[in-house]
């Protein structure tokens, strides 16, 4: 099975990225292919139906990567930090770039970070969208603080907050749980 987590975080490096790496090393404990789609690394263009814009190729290459990936995908999480209240701008685009095709009858993970106050909001706005796109939202979502996190030498996040790390382990052993048993496989 393949999973997709896309993170929207605008920085490289981020909280959203490390609970990311997080939750992907646990899906791989139960043979899981999931990549993550870090949209700080790998950015794409403003969606653009008018065409006056030309993309760089970069960005072109990006987006079709996303997209492929989209298509291949058994299940998704999505990952956002609270920008004022909800999720990010180029989560948004990335999503908008995206298909009801590609998430129709597919579980979808929610997952986010705050800096400041705690919100599960980001995640409630995210479970709208999901619905629209005709994917499932899962009922365990994520939504840890920066202090749920501590650094190693590097600089690299890491979370370390125990708590969030059993629902961690709830969170992927309830996406896996909906993948192998879905009614839903021939609706895809």
């Amino acid at each position: 099975m393949k999973g997709l987590i896309i993170v929207g975080s605008a920085k490289v490096g981020s909280h959203t990225t490390a609970l990311s790496q997080y939750l992907r090393g646990h899906f791989e404990e139960h043979d899981f292919d999931v990549e993550i789609f870090d949209l700080a690394e790998q950015p794409i263009h403003q969606l653009d139906v008018s065409g006056a814009s030309e993309p760089s190729e970069s960005y072109k290459n990006n987006l079709q990567t996303l997209k492929t990936k989209a298509r291949e995908a058994d299940f998704f999480v999505l990952g956002s930090p609270n920008y004022h209240g909800s999720y990010s701008g180029i989560l948004k685009n990335a999503l908008d770039h995206l298909t009801m095709d590609d998430f129709k009858m597919k579980p979808v993970g929610l997952i986010g970070n705050s800096g400041g106050i705690v919100s599960s909001e980001p995640l409630s706005h995210l479970r709208l969208i999901v619905r629209s796109l005709l994917g499932i939202a899962v009922p365990t979502q994520i939504a840890t603080h920066d202090t749920d996190y501590k650094k190693l030498d590097d600089g690299t996040y890491y979370l370390a907050n125990e708590e969030f790390q059993l629902r961690a382990r709830l969170f992927v052993d309830q996406i896996i749980s909906f993948v192998k048993n879905s009614p839903y496989e021939h609706l895809k």
